[in-house]
């Protein structure tokens, strides 16, 4: 059963430019995916929009007290101590794990920490403190000196069955040193973009990249194409398969506009029998004409667009162009691009950035550009040639940085990763025995 979370925050609003928030809302976002309803505490006369706003989500305000970013005790700070740790109490009490953002860090939060003290002394729950800022926090020695013995000693004493969670791992040492506790106390949590909202894409496109897990594969090829036997699809799935047997997790989109009938369906069936005998199944092979109703004559241009943005490896096996806009908007969009040597126009077009390799046939003559002809590639070994060129965008995934940096923070700073593999294994009371190995 998942256990009960609530976010602990002092918004009073929903600053798109404070990235604070945005945290916040990543962190929302995770918890909702993975089947969770957590509560968020927020300041009184909040305005829940956008996520906050989502029905699973529980909004639930806390007094609204003065604050100062000066290290000072008001006139009203033991009051205003005593309302916060009332209110926490009350929303505190079916927790198991609650999540704070800078409660812990900032001058301005100095009552709500301590109020939180008292809770977490009497409560038995998880608290997750994250930091967001590399400047330590104000010393305790100067915090002490502006408070009574009462207020003193809860500012000096460690905040019970806690973690601090902070973004990088080489400043773990100086957190530790900065709030009085063990290293083994401050956990390494990389903060989370959300690929998709980040990035623009289209609900629906969304639908198709959390159905297929696209995120997390190494190697993602769509070719928007008529089913037109010209354009050798074939080769596409062949090449994406071996790429697979060089340990690489992959994703094959083939946007089959306008191929409702006839020839087109039956090549169609043909090419999924192709893929299961290449060794691919129905979750590494998509047709989007048979992924949504809507979809089945033409997917929208701005649904292909975005799934060109998502793709890094291009094959063009075409056998016949005048130019080829889709290789251009694979190029656009930063793909390791592999077009047919049998079809010299795409050279005389697109130079010498992407690989060319030959793919069956051509409706051209190589050595003769006056009259229309025809070439054709006969393979001693079609596995192995295709091996070969997948080998060519095995090297250029792992080599290219541009690439290998992109494919590395949309696995491994997704909101599922860092949830699943930094956030959740914090939920746990006992002492975590292992820590979450750092990614090479």
């Amino acid at each position: 059963m998942n256990k009960r979370v609530t976010i602990f925050t002092t918004f009073t609003g929903t600053d798109p430019a404070y990235s604070l928030n945005r945290v916040v809302q990543d962190q929302l976002k995770m918890l909702l995916i993975h089947g969770y309803e957590p509560s968020v505490i927020v300041a009184e006369g909040f305005k829940p929009i956008e996520i906050y706003a989502h029905p699973k989500v529980i909004i639930k305000e806390i007094p609204n007290v003065p604050v100062s970013n000066e290290v000072r005790m008001d006139n009203t700070f033991s009051q205003d101590v005593r309302r916060l740790e009332e209110a926490l109490t009350n929303i505190l009490a079916d927790t198991d794990v609650c999540i704070t953002h800078d409660i812990i860090y900032q001058a301005a939060a100095l009552k709500h920490q301590i109020a939180a003290k008292r809770v977490a002394r009497d409560h038995p729950l998880r608290w997750l403190h994250w930091i967001h800022s590399a400047t330590p926090p104000a010393r305790l020695a100067n915090l002490t000196q502006h408070f009574a013995d009462e207020f003193a000693k809860e500012i000096e004493i460690e905040f019970p069955n806690s973690f601090i969670c902070y973004p990088n791992p080489w400043f773990i040492p100086a957190v530790a040193k900065s709030f009085l506790v063990n290293e083994n106390k401050v956990k390494w949590v990389p903060h989370a973009t959300d690929y998709c909202r980040f990035k623009k894409y289209e609900k629906e496109t969304i639908k198709l990249i959390e159905k297929k897990q696209m995120l997390e594969a190494d190697a993602i090829a769509v070719y928007p194409i008529r089913l037109d036997r010209g354009k050798q699809v074939q080769y596409v799935i062949e090449v994406m398969a071996m790429l697979k047997t060089l340990d690489k997790s992959v994703r094959v989109i083939i946007v089959d506009f306008h191929s409702t009938g006839g020839d087109k369906v039956t090549y169609r069936d043909e090419l999924k029998q192709k893929a299961i005998q290449w060794g691919l199944n129905e979750q590494e092979i998509t047709f989007t004409s048979e992924f949504l109703p809507e979809w089945h004559l033409q997917v929208p241009w701005e649904v292909c667009s975005d799934l060109m943005d998502l793709a890094n490896c291009f094959i063009f096996p075409s056998a016949s162009e005048s130019y080829s806009l889709v290789t251009q908007e694979s190029g656009i969009s930063r793909q390791a691009q592999v077009l047919n040597f049998n079809l010299p126009p795409l050279m005389s077009v697109f130079g010498k950035y992407p690989y060319y390799r030959k793919f069956g046939e051509s409706a051209v003559d190589m050595f003769d550009n006056t009259a229309p002809g025809h070439s054709q590639t006969n393979y001693e070994n079609e596995r192995m040639y295709m091996l070969e060129v997948a080998g060519i965008l095995n090297y250029e995934l792992e080599n290219n940085r541009v690439l290998a940096q992109e494919r590395f923070l949309r696995q491994k700073r997704s909101l599922r990763y860092v949830f699943r593999n930094y956030i959740e294994p914090l939920f746990e009371y006992e002492e975590l025995k292992e820590e979450v190995a750092e990614e090479k």
